[in-house]
């Protein structure tokens, strides 16, 4: 892959990630007028159920057809490919299936047992649909990652973000004079109407790339096709299985513990909403930075390790390192210097920003930890990724068990897990990193020098711009600011070599 081709697609990811980003955190900023803090919590509750449902139906197959989609790409077999997908969409439609049945089944003893709130079975049940659209859409998605065309992705994405706000706004205003659980029902409902759309339009378009380059080599039989892409998702679908399993037990754990505190429980699950609904969608906006140049990264690296270039790989691992870093960095001054403007601004709640102000500091190690592991993905380590999570995972819950119920720490506990894990994230997942391949890490350009501008932005944001009434322009000048001093104080050798170089 050239430079400039990888650039060019990174930069389109990145201007389609912005604005279903956009799109996102409004639809998050809508929800939250709608339903309130204790709407968002019940909300928050049933969202990992969601994760786990779709990593049980269909986890990994997207990242498994983008590597399996480059490779075939590079070695010319596309006939392959065809049938590999029609075979999984075959499997992903039976399973999924199957999987609903027992699903529905058992939604009421999910609700009362595992979330400790009846009120959020309707939700649960509301989720069906979505999960048989999903597991058939990941299956094109991930062949357009892997074939890394990412114009017709990055539309359909924005088309089922719109189609999501639309149908979550007219849902939960024709449910406005009805119960909580109702409303977030409805809310959970319009997942569906945007995944049956994206659905549509990924089959559109991939039957259309399919006509436009036909391919007649004889493929592997079915059984095999499968097998290979079985073999690659199961590891990731059990991580993810596990990580979702992990995420509704500390779900379910924050508002309990947090009772332990003193606090009453509807007071604890208004904070968890503020938490999860609210602070961790300001604190993980930028990261949408990240996952456009990380979707090409993993069939990148892919591609290069079918090709054994290792010079390759090692630039694109300090490529991701260097985007997520200056990320994280520029993002951690702005919402540590003004934490209340922009909770006010998007949600106008100014607790919500007591909780971004610790959780803005944690931001550095919880990116580059993120891109740790879309390295493994890239290496092929999935293995050593389900391991490294599963012990992540034991921490945060650990951390978060005792912690929690400490009244002067109380839900600060959670930026406070953020930091521990993702240390440990970060060696746990650079020692196999290291042990696959050997590469360079640039400490000056990806932590030293982003850290120092860091702390200069913060304080020209505190002293100087946070007295500017018009938010938007305050966050518009500290980015500006803080890349713009990058940008001088780089080494002239440094600029020269491209973020982005092949």
């Amino acid at each position: 892959m050239k430079k400039d081709s990888f650039f060019i697609k990174t930069l389109v990811l990145t201007v389609s990630n912005i604005v279903t980003g956009i799109l996102t955190f409004s639809y998050s900023i809508i929800l939250s007028k709608e339903i309130g803090s204790q709407g968002m919590g019940l909300y928050q509750l049933i969202m990992p159920i969601y994760s786990m449902l779709l990593f049980i139906s269909g986890g990994g197959i997207t990242t498994t057809l983008s590597k399996i989609s480059a490779e075939k790409k590079a070695r010319g077999k596309m006939k392959e490919l065809y049938e590999t997908i029609n075979v999984i969409v075959i499997l992903e439609i039976i399973w999924s299936i199957f999987i609903i049945i027992v699903f529905s089944l058992t939604a009421r003893f999910m609700a009362n047992s595992m979330l400790k709130d009846i009120r959020t079975y309707y939700g649960i049940l509301a989720l069906s649909p979505a999960v048989i659209i999903i597991s058939i859409s990941s299956a094109y998605k991930g062949a357009y990652y892997g074939l890394q065309r990412v114009v017709e992705p990055a539309l359909i994405d924005i088309a089922e973000k719109i189609v999501r706000i639309s149908c979550m706004y007219f849902f939960v205003k024709l449910s406005k004079n009805l119960s909580i659980e109702y409303r977030v029902a409805a809310a959970v409902a319009s997942l569906s109407c945007g995944e049956i759309t994206s659905m549509l339009l990924f089959l559109f378009a991939y039957n259309r790339y399919k006509n436009k380059h036909p391919s007649y080599e004889k493929p592997q039989s079915s059984m095999k096709l499968a097998l290979n892409v079985l073999k690659l998702s199961i590891p990731l679908g059990l991580n993810g299985i596990f990580s979702t399993i992990f995420n509704s037990i500390i779900s379910v754990l924050i508002p309990q513990r947090l009772v332990t505190s003193g606090l009453s429980y509807e007071e604890s699950l208004s904070l968890f909403g503020k938490l999860e609904g609210m602070a961790l969608n300001i604190a993980f906006f930028p990261s949408i930075i990240l996952s456009s140049f990380n979707i090409l990264l993993i069939p990148s690296i892919s591609e290069a390790v079918t090709f054994n270039r290792s010079e390759t790989i090692s630039d694109r691992i300090n490529a991701a390192f260097k985007v997520s870093s200056l990320t994280a960095f520029s993002s951690c001054a702005l919402m540590f210097a003004i934490p209340y403007k922009l909770s006010v601004l998007f949600y106008k709640d100014i607790e919500v920003g007591n909780i971004l102000y610790y959780i803005a500091l944690t931001l550095p190690v919880f990116y580059i930890s993120m891109t740790t592991y879309t390295i493994l993905n890239g290496l092929g380590k999935q293995g050593k990724l389900f391991l490294n999570s599963t012990i992540i995972s034991i921490i945060d819950i650990a951390i978060l068990y005792f912690l929690l119920p400490i009244d002067f720490i109380n839900i600060n506990a959670y930026a406070i897990d953020i930091v521990i894990s993702s240390f440990i994230a970060i060696i746990l997942n650079t020692a196999v990193i290291k042990k696959s391949l050997k590469f360079k890490f640039n400490w000056f350009e990806i932590i030293i020098l982003p850290a120092l501008i860091s702390f200069f932005d913060y304080i020209i944001t505190k002293k100087f711009l946070f007295y500017i009434s018009n938010v938007p322009l305050i966050i518009i000048l500290s980015y500006l600011l803080f890349f713009s001093v990058y940008s001088l104080f780089l080494p002239y050798k440094r600029k020269s070599s491209s973020l982005f170089r092949a």
